[in-house]
């Protein structure tokens, strides 16, 4: 019924989270099943709830987009600030593990995501795993986010470079100077 990749993936991650197979089974169906339902339900804030409900820390008026993808195993090491936005299919992951024959060199690491209040995230970005984002900053569209990024930040690319620092103070100057934006 499952590889031996399937066996030795469900045995760490199940020993990770100091649970039975048997229970960590159980919890990663009820997760698979919300993230499902959370992927394509048509109100933002319904793919909220359904993610908080999968373990992911979101503060007050979190916006997720369509497709989004956070952590399938780790969904409670996420922490999202109030009035963040997270653009349509953007990946947040919380672990990373190599091969089963890689496993010496690529062990299993779990390290917690921190998104700031009033980040904004814009779509096809991926965050892995120990990155934080500063409040306030912006994640250009399609970014690759490998570092932490400090607050009022402007960070694009892949992997993701800040560009820019936010003068909050003076929003009609920064949009002059924006051009096209993030």
């Amino acid at each position: 019924m499952f590889s031996d990749l399937e066996k030795h993936e469900l045995a760490e991650a199940a020993a990770s989270r100091h649970e039975s197979r048997f229970r960590f089974v159980a919890r990663f169906l009820k997760n698979w099943v919300l993230e499902r339902l959370a992927y394509s339900a048509p109100v933002p804030s319904w793919r909220a709830s359904l993610h908080r409900w999968r373990g992911v820390q979101m503060g007050k008026n979190v916006y997720v987009g369509y497709g989004v993808i956070f952590d399938r195993v780790y969904p409670d090491q996420i922490t999202i600030g109030d009035d963040a936005v997270i653009g349509d299919r953007c990946i947040i992951s919380a672990h990373s593990c190599g091969t089963l024959p890689q496993k010496t060199l690529f062990p299993r690491v779990v390290k917690p995501v921190r998104i700031g209040k009033g980040v904004w995230v814009a779509p096809a970005s991926i965050i892995i795993a120990g990155v934080e984002i500063g409040d306030l900053s912006v994640i250009g569209t399609g970014s690759v986010v490998t570092r932490s990024i400090p607050p009022k930040s402007v960070a694009v690319g892949v992997p993701a470079r800040v560009i820019k620092t936010l003068d909050l103070e003076n929003p009609s100057e920064m949009a002059a100077s924006s051009g096209s934006g993030a």
